[in-house]
């Protein structure tokens, strides 16, 4: 839209944002209401194609303009695929025969086995399925570690052999789909990109624990493709599925050797490089998740206790707990206020009915339209300082979307981190089980209807229970064992809004 003095105007409602537009970006904005290529951007606003693709990656990354998948490269470059094992015979097979049949030149592809001193059937299989993949124009090497040294130093194994420049990451219990590499290897037609990770999903999505690691597991980064950034809200890829530049593993060195959390530690440092990270929500692979509730809990908690080990790394990298005046007291407001009236009405319902319920009620309702009806002034303001004119129920229900999302982040950091604690204090203070109910149904009912598992609601919210419970064990296991209280204490930062 134009504002009072001529110029162009790009308006996000969410997050609700003005960006003054220079002519030439807001023609190319406008083209791109139907889809076209960088070559057509070029030929219709007369520019240099390099430029065109630089400004479109620009607004790419500032949430203005939407880019579909890479057209794929003249021709598909050699690829090393890194697979570290132990232990796992059937499984590595299985994954074997899913990248027998990869939608990629055979001939472009070597597959690399590290068996970290597996003392099942792993040799004697793989022996089996030499010939297979020789029949498929594969080439299959395997290394052998005579003692175990973990996933991570596999890796850097299986990467010191490799013959090309890409190297892909898949785990053992994992399962390619077709287009695996055709999906992720365009990304790297641009020089800047250092690694590429795709979508991970359940192998086994008919079991219940299967179905919520399906949507909820720390290994599935989301439905859409977006920049991996240390300021997040994506900070990390799994190396379950993962694509690097060999010459990017070779100036971090590899990957650390941490029994868990190298991925994350190899993610930092590759973006403290200077180098960029994208995610892409195609590539698919499906990961054999652990479906049995003991094995369930107990990985859930090993990868939480990582935390403590990645901070001793990475100090600078402590968990932040925002807590912006105007969006604090909104949550803080709206969670209490629903604290306090259940807690009434629980009263009542035993004393008989008291008018002082219905009157607090009514006045913490008031109180959170009061604060989100200040907040919306405070945003018209801004707005006017463009010399643009937004009328009030937009600016409205931008901010109340945006309170509300803050409301769910505030809740989702409280049940992540202190779920156990708050239902042992449940004993002492009865009230805070209340607290605990409000908290967790908020995280609960917002990921159900976000994230729509194949699950009723009662399950899904055991399930995150659990894993919520497993996570927190986890974190003070590692706290304890690197002799740290750090992971389960915050930053509190506190970001005015200019």
């Amino acid at each position: 839209m134009a504002s009072q003095d001529g110029s162009m105007l790009a308006i996000c409602d969410y997050p609700l944002r003005i960006v003054r537009l220079h002519p030439i970006v807001a023609n190319v904005l406008t083209l791109c209401k139907e889809e076209h290529t960088y070559e057509q951007l070029s030929q219709a606003t007369n520019m240099p194609l390099k430029r065109i693709e630089a400004l479109c990656d620009q607004l790419r990354w500032k949430g203005l303009l939407e880019a579909g998948p890479p057209l794929p490269p003249l021709a598909w470059p050699s690829v090393s695929i890194v697979i570290p094992s132990y232990n796992r015979a059937k499984e590595l097979e299985r994954c074997l025969r899913s990248l027998f049949v990869l939608d990629y030149p055979a001939d472009c592809l070597e597959i690399i086995i590290v068996d970290d001193a597996s003392n099942d059937e792993t040799r004697m299989m793989l022996q089996h399925l030499q010939q297979e993949a020789t029949a498929y124009g594969l080439a299959l090497r395997t290394l052998c570690h005579e003692k175990q040294q973990g996933a991570g130093i596999g890796r850097n194994s299986g990467t010191e052999v490799a013959q090309y420049d890409l190297v892909a990451y898949i785990d053992s219990d994992c399962v390619a789909s077709p287009g695996w590499l055709r999906e992720l290897v365009p990304a790297f037609q641009d020089t800047k990109i250092g690694a590429v990770g795709g979508m991970i999903r359940a192998y086994d999505r008919k079991k219940l624990l299967g179905s919520y690691e399906d949507v909820r597991s720390a290994l599935y980064m989301g439905a859409y493709s977006q920049r991996v950034s240390l300021k997040g809200p994506l900070t990390y890829l799994p190396t379950a599925n993962m694509v690097v530049r060999r010459t990017i593993w070779q100036e971090l060195a590899g990957f650390a050797p941490m029994l868990l959390g190298e991925d994350v530690d190899f993610c930092r440092r590759l973006l403290l490089s200077g180098a960029s990270m994208m995610y892409i929500a195609r590539g698919v692979v499906y990961h054999d998740y652990r479906t049995k509730l003991g094995d369930f809990l107990c990985i859930h908690a090993a990868y939480a206790s990582s935390e403590a080990a990645l901070l001793k790394c990475h100090p600078a990298e402590r968990r932040i707990l925002l807590l912006p005046p105007e969006q604090a007291s909104f949550a803080t407001v709206l969670i209490g206020g629903v604290w306090g009236i259940i807690w009434l009405t629980v009263q009542s319902f035993w004393s008989g009915f008291q008018s002082k319920t219905f009157v607090i009620a009514m006045l913490l309702l008031l109180l959170v339209l009061l604060l989100s009806i200040f907040s919306t002034y405070n945003r018209l303001q801004k707005v006017k300082e463009y010399g643009s004119v937004i009328i009030f129920p937009i600016v409205m229900k931008a901010t109340l979307r945006s309170h509300l999302a803050y409301t769910y982040h505030l809740s989702r950091h409280l049940t992540r981190y202190y779920t156990l604690p708050l239902f042992i204090v449940c004993f002492l203070v009865p009230p805070v089980f209340i607290l605990l109910f409000i908290l967790c149904g908020i995280v609960i009912g917002v990921d159900y209807i976000r994230l729509r598992p194949e699950m009723d609601v009662g399950r899904y919210a055991l399930c995150s229970l659990l894993d919520d419970c497993a996570y927190e064990v986890g974190v003070v296991w590692g706290c304890m064992k690197h002799r740290t209280w750090k992971p389960l204490l915050p930053v509190i930062k506190i970001r005015v809004r200019r």
